[in-house]
């Protein structure tokens, strides 16, 4: 297990240095292109608002309100895997299950997941760790490519699909698709 996680520092670490030494040569535009969120249980939950709305000229915008009907949440599980479309949406780079209420009292340290989540934090009231008690609301996240300056990321069309669980069972999914032109 130890040898696990070494070599998913070491790799993390890799992609982090190819991502600083390409730097802002190469002018892109990133965008979300569209959102679907799912609640698997109606009684843990239910989307209010789940859509994109454009912010401004160009400027698209992430609106998430999930309406919580079981109080409070003492445990979260969070699976974040990334996908890059070919013909179909195939896996890409990762796909990682964490214990999100650990995850959100841990140190910085840089990972995929802490890139995700602080984007997300940026403009919601997950901002905080657990217990939740009060339901989950992002409210205009837009994607910038400075979220992407530090990923490697060619031209093309991507998801990032999010489970969110509690108690071993996973009750919403979220994808949010993002679109990348060089």
């Amino acid at each position: 297990a130890m040898d696990r996680a070494v070599r998913r520092y070491f790799i993390v670490l890799a992609v982090f240095a190819i991502l600083l030494t390409m730097g802002d040569s190469k002018k892109s535009s990133s965008r979300f292109t569209n959102i679907k969120c799912e609640t698997y249980n109606k009684t843990f939950g239910d989307f209010q608002t789940c859509k994109l709305k454009l912010l401004g000229r160009g400027v698209i915008g992430a609106q998430v309100h999930l309406k919580l009907y079981i109080l409070p949440i003492d445990s979260v599980s969070a699976n974040l895997s990334f996908w890059r479309r070919y013909n179909t949406f195939q896996p890409f780079m990762y796909n990682s299950t964490i214990d999100f209420c650990k995850f959100a009292k841990r140190s910085k340290k840089p990972s995929f997941e802490r890139l995700v989540f602080d984007a997300i934090s940026s403009r919601s009231n997950l901002n905080h760790t657990c217990p939740y008690t009060h339901d989950i609301i992002v409210d205009n996240l837009v994607f910038t490519d400075t979220f992407l300056q530090t990923l490697p990321l060619p031209q093309g069309e991507y998801k990032i699909k999010m489970l969110f669980g509690t108690e071993n069972i996973w009750r919403v999914r979220v994808d949010i698709f993002i679109s990348r032109d060089e």
